[in-house]
């Protein structure tokens, strides 16, 4: 509980600084890094690690990061949070770093205890141009579980920059170089079924897997043939409560006309959970997509396709529709942007979410409270309005390994002397730690009061009902946090 407070303070300060101008570049790095631990037992654990650190100066860099089990018996085993960094060059190509990563996760039946993730690390990197190579030694600690394990680490970190304005700025206009680059970004609303084929089993087990269908968001970037693209989902309904995965891979696309496209696509990932034979937790997934454009921002999906686990039982055909939004950021680099360009109104903000004790809360009938650590991103369509994209990890409470994901609609009033009332309506799908979310889809409904502490940062604290479709959980939640606004050059 300490640790997560003083990051909440730590990021209210750096928040409250001018640390930059209105309209200036920003600079990160893609993390990426690969090692083996050692739990109770002698059991070997491979984690991978995905993240984006934004240089906050020369030497220190923030940001979120996520870590899956891809090897060994715990598929589903997964975890997310924040990461802070500091960076020192040795000669021109090498330097040292050290980080502190702090998050919360679980799953595949881990012994993580309430699911709070501390990950001290310390390694040497080499760059070579077009990025780095980093290698060192880090400790994968849960203070109320029981893994522990000190180990090797290989990894890469690869650069990006862009340009952003500090707070929101509705009403400026825009006038730079036209010799702009820009770079096209799809955000998918995405349902899935999946229909397991006759030797998927559950695991540890050897009764069938039943069809479920998931909930999920999806990342296409690029707007050429050749896209990138980046997909999380959770079971919402069957019996798989608690299933969820994370895939990125690469996909082309061929235009029929001016409205239709199709095209193929494949990815590699983590999931798991749910009593879904994932092994450990490394899986694939190839779809086909037929695309159809409703209004210059808007297209509606469809998709079918094969996912499953390498070195698990899983397999299973899979049926999606997706409804897609698509802009263009522009800035990138220090390239400027055409002056047609519009500022979008972004607000990211790191949450403390706490389940306040209540009757059908867990699958044993116990009830306490469960605290949790949470990510959201918010897309404001008018000074007011927003939509909401957010994820939850408990950390605390003996529900380790239980995740959320949640989507929504948002409101807040004008500020006066700084405070605003706000309101929110979500709804996500949720499970594991033998939490009581049958099925996996529920709701949520509640506000609060936020504070400017400058154009760009403000406090929360907000309280909600919460009900899940199925099964016994309904229970009220207190949330406070701290947000950061932030508007991006689109078209």
């Amino acid at each position: 509980m300490k640790s997560l407070f003083r990051l909440f303070f730590m990021i209210a300060l750096i928040g409250s600084l001018p640390l930059v101008a209105k309209n200036t570049v920003y600079s990160g790095h893609i993390k990426s890094s690969y090692e083996r631990l050692y739990l109770p037992g002698h059991e070997a654990m491979g984690l991978m690690r995905v993240g984006a650190l934004l240089d906050l100066n020369q030497y220190l860099s923030f940001g979120p990061e996520l870590y899956a089990a891809v090897t060994g018996q715990r598929g589903g085993f997964i975890t997310m949070g924040v990461e802070g960094e500091v960076h020192v060059p040795l000669s021109q190509h090498t330097y040292v770093y050290g980080g502190l990563y702090v998050g919360a996760g679980g799953g595949g039946s881990a012994p993580q205890g309430g699911g709070l993730m501390l990950r001290p690390s310390l390694g040497l990197g080499y760059d070579a141009g077009l990025g780095s190579v980093e290698a060192g030694l880090s400790r994968v600690y849960y203070p109320n579980g029981q893994i522990d394990s000190t180990q090797a680490h290989l990894g890469v970190s690869i650069p990006f920059e862009g340009r952003f304005w500090r707070g929101h700025a509705w009403d400026h206009a825009v006038t730079e170089s036209d010799n702009a680059s820009s770079l096209g970004i799809t955000v998918h609303g995405l349902v899935e079924h999946y229909r397991p084929s006759a030797g998927s089993h559950n695991a540890h087990s050897t009764t069938l897997t039943t069809p479920y269908t998931l909930a999920g968001t999806e990342f296409v970037i690029g707007s050429d043939a050749w896209y990138g693209y980046m997909e999380t989902a959770g079971a919402g309904a069957g019996q798989s409560t608690g299933y969820m995965e994370l895939f990125g891979g690469l996909g082309y696309r061929l235009k029929i006309g001016e409205y239709f496209s199709l095209g193929i696509q494949g990815a590699i990932g983590a999931g798991g959970g749910g009593r879904v034979d994932t092994g450990g937790g490394w899986m694939y997934r190839a779809d086909g997509v037929a695309e159809m454009k409703l209004f210059d921002h808007l297209a509606l999906s469809g998709r079918v396709g094969k996912i499953g686990a390498f070195d698990g039982t899983f397999s299973a055909t899979s049926y999606g529709a997706s409804l897609g939004y698509s802009t263009h950021f522009y800035g990138l680099g220090d390239s400027g942007f055409s002056g047609d360009a519009n500022l979008s109104a972004w607000r990211v903000r790191l949450i403390q979410k706490s389940y306040l004790p209540a009757k059908g809360m867990f699958s044993n009938g116990r009830q306490n409270r469960i605290d949790l650590f949470g990510l959201s991103l918010n897309r404001f369509l008018t000074p007011n309005f927003y939509l909401a994209g957010e994820s939850y990890w408990a950390w605390q409470g003996k529900a380790g390994g239980y995740a959320e994901g949640v989507l929504g609609l948002g409101w807040q009033s004008n500020a006066y002397h700084g405070l605003r009332l706000y309101s929110e309506a979500l709804v996500g799908v949720g499970g594991g730690g033998g939490v009581h979310m049958e099925g996996g889809f529920f709701g949520s409904l509640g506000g609060g009061v936020s504070y400017d502490l400058n154009d760009a940062t403000q406090l929360y604290l907000g309280a909600a009902y919460v009900r899940s479709k199925a099964g016994g959980f309904r229970t009220k939640s207190i949330t406070a946090g701290i947000a950061y606004n932030f508007s991006l050059f689109t078209r």
